[in-house]
């Protein structure tokens, strides 16, 4: 493994930057529908459907762009594509107005969740398993804090158009992408011992029972995830509180969610440091991806039963369950714990295929309970799944890591 100190730090900080951006920029169809509706003469529902369903859909196409281990030495060929296909979308949705266009440019964009697997493979040759956690809250932490400022960033440009709030976005994504490629490299040594490791082991990914239990097992914090970004605004109004609220509402759940990556990093770091090899590793950061699933069911139990006596209720349920992104850099640091070097790139690919399930079915589903049963059915779901996801968990928890290997 190549070892430099100092510079590993660099390789994270990069990575998180340029994810940062990325979500930054992302949230401006969020934010720009009504407008971009009103421009193309359509209901805004319908855009927002097209927008969002043609994204969703690509992220298990990002994830099966990398399953046949493509990217496992290409890394930064890999974000290329993936910056490619956001940045360019962003500087042509504004021109392109109509709905095969928007469809195909949004799911262009969608190609960029593949930056998750792949910084998980790059930082796996740079830091040790007992702090590769710490490294990956820079990128997994990026997510919900670039979407909060991206919410207010873009309602401030919005006041230039929605088109030039477009553009400014797309300076964001391409400020990004210089910090990456002119910072960031990959370990030749890594790379070197995937290479090795590939000679020795073949062995299809998806025979291995870790593959299928690991890939299931963030299911419910990636259903609450999706689905609670989208409908808490809804929810909140629901429960009759002022844009205002809503506002400081959606703006703690982002930041509580980004800072949550780095507090269950440090835990599952620290945890990781008292064990000596790989099933150790693994078992002690299942304890925070166990916590992960009890914070999903607490936070959505708080919300539904005292969300509506007060504000202040509502925000602690909503931090509680963003909370749950603890799991996140756990879960992708566990990856040479759970495989050998051959099998990390696959691995991360076929994981990160399986976990976003949730956030295809999650939000049409949740939509669906939110009409049929009302607002108790969306919540109930939510601590169904956290069950589930504890049962899961702690069935893994039994059995051994596949990797024997020091990674």
């Amino acid at each position: 493994m190549r070892n430099s100190k100092s510079y590993r730090w660099v390789v994270a900080i990069t990575a998180g930057a340029i994810t940062a951006t990325s979500f930054i920029s992302l949230t401006s169809f969020s934010v720009a529908t009504p407008f971009i509706a009103q421009t193309m003469g359509m209901r805004t529902d319908l855009v927002n459907a097209i927008g969002v369903d043609a994204f969703s859909i690509a992220l298990f196409v990002a994830f099966l762009m990398g399953s046949g281990g493509f990217f496992d030495t290409k890394i930064k060929l890999g974000v290329f594509i993936a910056q490619v296909s956001l940045i360019i979308p962003q500087f042509l949705i504004p021109i392109l107005l109509s709905p095969w266009f928007l469809a195909l440019l949004r799911f262009s964009q969608g190609l960029v969740i593949m930056m998750l697997a792949l910084f998980s493979i790059q930082l796996t040759g740079w830091f040790k398993p007992t702090e590769r956690a710490l490294s990956l809250s820079f990128t997994m932490g990026a997510i919900p804090l670039g979407g909060a400022i991206g919410g207010i960033s873009s309602s401030y440009f919005l006041k230039f158009g929605w088109q030039k709030m477009y553009y400014i976005s797309g300076l964001f994504m391409l400020l990004g992408a210089v910090i990456y490629f002119g910072f960031s490299k990959t370990s030749k040594s890594f790379e070197e011992k995937v290479i090795t490791s590939k000679a020795k082991v073949k062995v299809n990914i998806w025979t291995k029972k870790i593959t299928w239990m690991m890939g299931f097992l963030p299911m419910p914090v990636a259903w609450s995830l999706f689905s609670m970004g989208g409908f808490l605004p809804t929810f909140g109004y629901h429960l009759g509180y002022k844009p205002s609220q809503i506002g400081i509402l959606m703006l703690m759940w982002g930041i509580a969610g980004g800072i949550s990556c780095f507090v269950g990093a440090i835990i599952g770091d620290s945890l990781a440091k008292r064990k000596s090899n790989n099933q150790e590793i693994f078992h002690a950061r299942l304890i925070v991806m166990l916590m992960a699933n009890v914070l999903v069911g607490v936070g959505a139990l708080l919300m539904l039963c005292l969300g509506s006596r007060s504000f202040s209720w509502l925000i602690v349920g909503a931090i509680l369950n963003t909370f749950s992104q603890i799991l996140a850099p756990n879960y992708w640091a566990s990856l040479s714990n759970i495989f050998p070097p051959a099998l990390i790139g696959v691995g991360a690919f076929a994981l990160g295929l399986l976990s976003n399930i949730p956030s295809a079915v999650g939000p049409l589903i949740s939509s669906w309970m939110i009409n049929q049963t009302g607002w108790n059915g969306f919540f109930m779901v939510m601590i169904a799944l956290a069950i589930v996801g504890i049962l899961l968990d702690l069935f893994i928890t039994h059995i051994d890591v596949l990797n024997k290997e020091e990674a």
